[in-house]
């Protein structure tokens, strides 16, 4: 089974996940061009080897100004095609696209290097895309400042200012390599935000780091969010990182997938010694169970107390294996003293 978030099914119904009216592939219903982000059928295509790949297929997506978005899914699903467009480092092949109200399709030049060094800003995984090893802190951040034509006075002045505001102002003299993985990575943020960007587009931002500094770097970014009033949009396989951000998105094989945002209460979350935490909606239907008994069907997952027929669905989570897989044997677990946990 994936780790991918996937809303819960009883009988044939989803459960509410979202708190907000969403259509299924990413966009506000009502979400219009004057939206901060808008992307409408968003399409990127790639020629490998003489054929043609989908990165994205025709991809529906908004979100509004000072908002924090999370896009999950696996390794190859598109995420990076994605930020990579929004900041304009690559041109989508069809479909709309604009960021606070600029057009990317017709960016070109001049404009569009402008757009890149002053409006948004990255943050990447491999600190190797980030930071300049033979520069001091201070001095990586005050490069892209140099390169907006900012006198020294105010490179100095901002740059102090930034390595402040993310914990650093004790370390400004450092190169990278002297500095904890946790350090480079605020380092790499306040680089992003040097020329006061209103886009921040994190790319796997915490994926280097172990939990404690993930977790230091989240609530950074999210006080950031509010000191500078940035749009964030990050890309995560990680749900408890996704948690961090305002909505969270799905995103696999190149089509833009179903809101998950979060109640953590609604999704249901698979660690990795097998063992299901529900949402609450789910452990009060098993509630007088000892035993749950699991099968694998063609359209999914099929968890209900042991005593039920086969034909009583009471769970069904939308995990969608392949069409032709045939029912396993049926197993039966006994649940953990932990409650909520099969």
């Amino acid at each position: 089974m994936s780790n991918s978030a996937c809303k819960p099914m009883i009988g044939s119904k989803l459960l509410a996940g979202s708190t907000r009216a969403m259509s299924s592939s990413g966009h506000d219903r009502g979400a219009s061009v004057t939206s901060y982000i808008y992307c409408k059928n968003l399409v990127r295509a790639y020629q490998v080897g003489g054929h043609e790949v989908l990165a994205l297929k025709g991809v529906d997506f908004s979100m509004e100004q000072g908002e924090m978005v999370a896009i999950v899914g696996p390794s190859g699903a598109g995420k990076s095609s994605l930020l990579n467009l929004l900041g304009g480092l690559d041109k989508p092949t069809a479909g709309q696209l604009t960021v606070d109200g600029l057009n990317l399709l017709e960016l070109k030049g001049k404009r569009l290097a402008e757009y890149r060094l002053k409006r948004v800003g990255f943050v990447w995984q491999n600190v190797t895309r980030n930071l300049l090893p033979h520069r001091s802190a201070f001095h990586n951040v005050t490069l892209p400042m140099t390169l907006a034509g900012m006198s020294h006075w105010q490179r100095g002045k901002q740059a102090r200012e930034l390595l402040g505001a993310v914990g650093l102002n004790d370390q400004t003299h450092k190169r990278p390599a002297t500095l904890s993985g946790g350090q480079q990575q605020r380092v790499a943020i306040a680089v992003a935000l040097a020329n006061r960007p209103s886009l921040l587009l994190a790319d796997e931002p915490t994926g280097a780091l172990d939990r404690k500094n993930a977790i230091q770097v989240m609530q950074l970014i999210n006080d950031l969010r509010g000191r500078y009033g940035l749009t964030v949009l990050m890309v995560t396989h990680d749900l408890d990182i996704a948690a961090y951000a305002d909505r969270t998105l799905t995103l696999r094989d190149g089509a833009l997938g179903q809101d998950v945002s979060h109640a953590s209460e609604e999704i249901p979350v698979l660690d990795t010694e097998g063992r299901i935490q529900l949402p609450d909606t789910a452990k009060s239907q098993l509630s007088e169970a000892t035993r749950i008994a699991v099968e694998v069907r063609p359209e999914g997952i099929l968890l209900r107390p042991e005593h039920d027929t086969p034909d009583d669905t009471h769970l069904l989570l939308n995990e969608m294996f392949p069409q032709d897989a045939p029912p396993s044997r049926r197993r039966f677990l006994r649940r953990g003293k932990k409650r909520g946990v099969a």
